[in-house]
């Protein structure tokens, strides 16, 4: 499929493309390199495109586009590697204070996201599948945080958290946190991709009333925003694969073996064909997926579905381009110099970051399977056929 693009997308992607092409390249890139926050001038610069306030609310700056807009910008960023952290400030933590948040911590902490003077960092990973962060009551009006989060991508340098934590009812709360607080402990280290990510601990960490974000269903809230979000790093990871195969697609073309261009071989040629597959085939998923999203009604069992079969997809296809990328450039494909090795670790981080196909297909199955979904397949029938 091939989604139709108005004019306002259309002006999204081509100005992406075009400011990205002529002042992001790996030079500029490798200035942001395991720094907190990526380069200051592009985070800078980015603000000024746009680019931070594009999902958020009108009121507070932003231009409040929808999914497919914010997909194609993310599909840029992919195309050139850009390591500033745009996924985890704009579409994990502020879309999430956008959507959970009052007026006043709206008007406290978007702005600042949207011109560029501040970043947020949404801290929502544990080892397990339960959340043990726990939240409870001090006595005095407050709450005490206990617990620890884990591959908190942009956490350095962030002004809040959000942090999600189970209160003593069972119910998630979801609070900002001051990394500067007493009782928090910021353990940062370099990510796979070039990025920054930090381990996080909270012993007994103060959060004030005002600090808990107003969300009548904030696990619902927060699992539909973390199914966007992946939606969006899976957009990111079909940039990646486009432009690695644009760079190959040159490679062969330029290099010589035995008096002939490399594309001459019919096997590059059958590989090449390949991977330009694979391309369009997670491009299609992520299209599907994100309409899929905006018609939905918010649901987050939906928005899950749809974020784990584009990841099934989209993960499966960037192992297949990554590895043919590296293979046909030979050891050109591992060296600094060229774009292909920091585009492979890219790749290869978003499928450790996502679980891999495997792990989404069985989340997808799991879903499907606990709402009743298997019985509207090809090959079961509707629901009432199948369960007469």
């Amino acid at each position: 499929m091939q989604t139709a693009l108005n004019e306002e997308q259309q002006l999204i992607q081509a100005s992406a493309l075009d400011w990205l092409r002529e002042r992001y390249d790996l030079r500029q890139r490798e200035a942001g390199l395991h720094r907190d926050g990526g380069n200051a001038q592009a985070w800078q610069a980015f603000a000024d495109m746009g680019w931070l306030g594009l999902p958020l609310p009108q009121d507070c700056g932003g231009l409040e586009a929808g999914l497919l807009e914010c997909g194609l910008l993310a599909q840029a960023l992919g195309r050139h590697l850009v390591v500033e952290p745009w996924l985890g400030c704009v579409m994990q933590a502020a879309r999430l204070l956008a959507r959970a948040g009052d007026a006043a911590q709206h008007a406290r902490w978007l702005p600042g996201v949207v011109d560029g003077s501040h970043r947020l960092a949404l801290a929502h990973r544990e080892r397990g599948e339960q959340r043990q962060t726990r939240l409870l009551a001090d006595g005095d009006g407050g709450w005490r945080l206990h617990g620890a989060k884990l591959a908190v991508a942009g956490a350095a340098g962030a002004v809040r958290w959000i942090v999600p934590a189970v209160d003593a009812q069972g119910a998630t709360r979801l609070c900002l946190v001051d990394p500067q607080a007493s009782g928090v402990h910021c353990d940062a280290y370099d990510s796979t991709d070039g990025g920054r990510a930090a381990d996080l601990r909270f012993e007994g960490v103060a959060v004030a009333a005002a600090d808990l974000l107003d969300a009548a269903e904030a696990g619902a809230t927060l699992q539909r925003s973390l199914a966007e979000a992946q939606l969006m790093a899976l957009w990111q990871g079909t940039g990646t694969m486009q432009a690695a195969l644009a760079q190959t697609v040159a490679h062969v073309q330029q290099r010589r073996q035995f008096g002939q261009p490399l594309a001459q071989f019919q096997s590059v040629q059958h590989r090449l064909a390949e991977m330009a597959v694979q391309c369009a085939e997670a491009q299609a998923a992520c299209e599907l997926a994100t309409l899929r999203l905006a018609a939905d009604g918010g649901s987050a069992d939906a928005a899950w579905c749809a974020a784990h079969m584009a990841g099934s997809k989209v993960l499966r296809a960037a192992r297949e381009v990554a590895q043919g990328t590296v293979q046909l450039h030979g050891a050109m494909g591992v060296c600094e110099e060229l774009a292909i090795a920091p585009g492979f670790r890219t790749l290869l981080a978003l499928e450790a970051e996502l679980g891999g196909t495997a792990a989404q297909g069985t989340a997808l199955g799991r879903l499907l399977l606990a709402d009743g979904g298997f019985a509207t397949s090809a090959t079961l029938g509707h629901p009432e056929e199948t369960l007469a």
